[in-house]
């Protein structure tokens, strides 16, 4: 009997401890919602479900994208055990981007790397606690990590053909549609993969290719919004108040949306509200540069910090298994990254895009430990070059 490849003992390796922390968590807490974010995906999915409306329970129809909604409407009917099933649905998305980093590693730098990067993220501590957290961090993660390994494929000649290039861009629009905050990391990298040498003709195709897919699902979703708040709201209208949350006069780098009652907000419809939010924290970026930067300083250690920024996880075991795995990736990654910068640029470049451009992205909003976890499968593909094979097969690892 011929034995499974070894990217289905790491899914195997990464399943188990998200399943237990899932059912531990709910023999705990059953189906109640820590955070704030996770009622309010619930209810757009329910309400999706029941009424056929995307819309909040305190009637916001623009309040999210609808990537994650719609993962959760496949367990919204099924009421409370449908909350149990869709956190034991993200356990095994997350093991399955195990067994994928696994697999980019392998075809990139070679079985010894491809076995490192599988079991690290396998083993990634918040990667596990995420698993039982209605939000979008489990899923963004695996969207990426599939983007990153085509990604690579392009850059490096391989799938070059129009669906190839159709099927990338219907992962960009998910990865959109989940996590708009992807935007800028989305459009750069699609350019990325104009520079290969080619005619002009090759070039611009590569892009549009890329890009038809995102304008045709966009379309839709603009012109709804537009039907029923009026405006187009291209990608949410959470904009505003996310950016005054991070630099209006109240901000300190972590969030705290109290200032949503103050009756200046109150009583407009959330369109208005977004537009006089973010006119009011660009109106105070500009009064006060200086704190600008400071904020920026703040939210880069909060996003980056090797404790969770979380006062009640912050000390113990769980703190130190943050610190020690944090501080050990970014530590390979670093070393993966020299080594890259002699060898591989592009894998270098295509790697470490998505960490600087969320990295700045989250110095000018809201800095959280929760914004790295998509980057860390990517720092671990990074720090797998470090054991990089001589002459890496172009092969997945078996």
């Amino acid at each position: 009997m011929k034995r499974p490849p070894a990217w289905v003992w790491i899914v195997a390796l990464a399943l188990l401890p998200r399943l237990a922390w899932v059912l531990l968590q709910w023999s705990r807490g059953g189906p109640a919602f820590p955070y704030p974010d996770e009622q309010l995906h619930w209810d757009l999915a329910h309400n999706l479900v029941t009424r056929g409306e995307l819309v909040s329970a305190d009637g916001r129809y623009v309040a999210r994208m609808p990537g994650y909604p719609l993962y959760l409407a496949l367990f919204a009917p099924l009421g409370e055990g449908g909350v149990l099933l869709a956190r034991l649905g993200q356990a095994l998305l997350g093991a399955l981007t195990a067994g994928l980093a696994a697999r980019i590693a392998g075809r990139a730098f070679g079985r010894r790397a491809g076995l490192l990067a599988g079991v690290l993220v396998a083993l990634d501590p918040f990667g596990i606690f995420f698993a039982n957290l209605l939000l979008t961090e489990v899923l963004f993660t695996l969207l990426a990590v599939l983007l990153i390994g085509r990604w690579l494929d392009h850059l490096n000649g391989a799938r070059q053909g129009t669906a190839a290039f159709l099927l990338t861009g219907l992962l960009c629009a998910a990865a959109l549609f989940v996590r708009p905050a992807g935007a800028a990391w989305l459009g750069l990298a699609m350019l990325a993969t104009m520079l290969p040498a080619g005619s002009a003709w090759q070039r611009v195709r590569r892009f549009g290719l890329q890009a038809a897919p995102i304008l045709l699902l966009l379309v839709p979703w603009g012109l709804r919004n537009h039907a029923v708040v009026g405006s187009y709201a291209w990608l949410s209208a959470n904009g505003g108040v996310t950016l005054y949350d991070a630099q209006g006069p109240q901000a300190d780098g972590s969030s705290n949306q109290a200032f949503l009652r103050d009756e200046r907000w109150t009583g407009l419809g959330e369109i208005e509200r977004d537009r006089l939010l973010y006119a009011a924290a660009r109106e105070e970026m500009r009064r006060d540069p200086g704190r600008v930067l400071e904020l920026a300083w703040v939210k880069f250690k909060r996003t980056w910090s090797l404790f969770p920024n979380v006062a009640e996880h912050a000390r113990g075991a769980t703190a130190w298994a943050s610190a020690v795995y944090t501080g050990g990736v970014l530590l390979l990654a670093l070393l993966g990254g020299f080594r890259l910068l002699r060898t591989d640029r592009t894998t270098l470049v295509t790697l470490l895009l998505p960490v600087v451009v969320f990295t700045v992205l989250h110095c000018v909003f809201i800095g959280s430990v929760r914004y790295r976890i998509p980057l860390m499968p990517l720092l671990v593909l990074l720090g797998s070059g470090a054991v990089r094979s001589p002459a890496p097969p172009r092969i997945s690892i078996e």
